[in-house]
């Protein structure tokens, strides 16, 4: 199943790059509905890098353990402003990630989140996790683009 969630950011196309790549924006976005423990310390250090497996503990809520998560950047692509991931996890074995943007505007951007799911009889039940849970990271993407746009204008 296709799960496909997208919004509008205030931000700039350069900033939301500059935001992407870094591992920690990850862990601010999933917050405090997921978090990530890098499997190797150190793994999330620096920026993400294409082609480059991380290993992660994956909790729900930062304390009930949700097994072991692999991602995979297959592309990042800033050309077509595009990011896939390739992942898997102990309840999602496939877990594919796509986000996808553009500028429609000065400050605003048209930001799509799409993830392919596939997790047997569960696939039902974790597409509609998704579904919540990407409208809960899109909240926290404008949260996190704003506070850096006050601090850095």
């Amino acid at each position: 199943m296709i799960a496909r969630i997208s919004t509008l950011l205030q931000c700039t196309e350069d900033r939301l790059w500059r935001k992407l790549l870094e591992p920690k924006s990850l862990q601010y976005v999933a917050s405090p509905v997921l978090s990530f423990a890098p499997a190797v310390k150190g793994a999330l250090d620096g920026e993400w890098a294409e082609g480059k497996t991380y290993e992660l503990n994956l909790y729900f809520l930062k304390v009930i353990p949700l097994g072991r998560h692999s991602i995979r950047l297959v592309t990042i692509d800033r050309e077509r402003n595009a990011i896939t991931s390739s992942e898997s996890g102990l309840l999602a074995p496939v877990w594919n990630h796509s986000i996808s943007f553009r500028q429609v505007g000065a400050d605003r951007v048209s930001y799509t989140d799409e993830i392919e799911i596939r997790a047997g009889w569960l696939t039902p039940v974790i597409w509609l996790f998704a579904h919540l849970f990407y409208r809960h990271r899109q909240r926290r993407w404008k949260t996190l683009l704003k506070l850096i746009k006050a601090s850095y204008p």
